[in-house]
């Protein structure tokens, strides 16, 4: 159902794709067929071994009341321990006008409609320490200003949604770094 029942925009059918380097998953943030993003486990990733974890999405919106939805993009950041930082925006393209007077748009960066290929954020992983992570996510649609805000939210009630990884070492380091560090103590001992 629509976020906003009697409002002039709003969004539905909300989901984020996560993308871990095999086959995407689909996470919701205000829809019902995949599961919740909020709360969700998203895996441990190793960094120095090419673990990876990107980005993407799909939203529909609708409009009414000479309200016209000009874009919608989904905003992202990671964080440890409180929430913290700023958001990156991952702009949607449209791809289709559907529903009742084409009212209803679709957008997303999956390949759908007229994208010709998905398309996802830049590496999340990139430059995290080995320890847990948040990813804190909400969707946003931009409108003309027209009988309704701009922008128009779906923060999860302000909290935005929130899933959790892991960045971990490769085990063979781990392994090398704890003997280099046990050889360094002999070492200091027979000194």
């Amino acid at each position: 159902a629509p976020f906003a029942a009697q409002g002039a925009a709003g969004m539905f059918d909300q989901y984020v794709i996560v993308d871990s380097g095999s086959t995407p998953s689909f996470y919701n943030i205000g829809a019902a067929f995949n599961p919740d993003f909020q709360g969700a486990s998203l895996g441990s990733f190793d960094v120095a071994t090419g673990g990876t974890l990107r980005l993407g999405g799909q939203g529909k919106s609708f409009k009414n009341n000479s309200t016209d939805v000009t874009g919608m993009q989904l905003m992202y950041r990671v964080f440890q321990g409180a929430p913290t930082g700023s958001f990156t925006p991952l702009s949607y393209a449209f791809q289709i006008d559907f529903g009742n007077l084409g009212n209803d748009q679709q957008w997303g960066s999956d390949v759908a409609g007229s994208n010709g290929s998905a398309f996802f954020t830049g590496e999340i992983l990139a430059g995290l320490a080995n320890g847990s992570y948040s990813l804190e996510v909400f969707s946003q649609i931009t409108t003309n200003g027209v009988n309704e805000s701009n922008p128009v939210l779906n923060n999860n009630g302000g909290s935005g949604f929130v899933a959790t990884f892991t960045v971990v070492p490769e085990p063979s380091r781990a392994i090398l770094a704890f003997l280099g560090l046990g050889t360094l103590i002999m070492r200091r001992r027979r000194a």
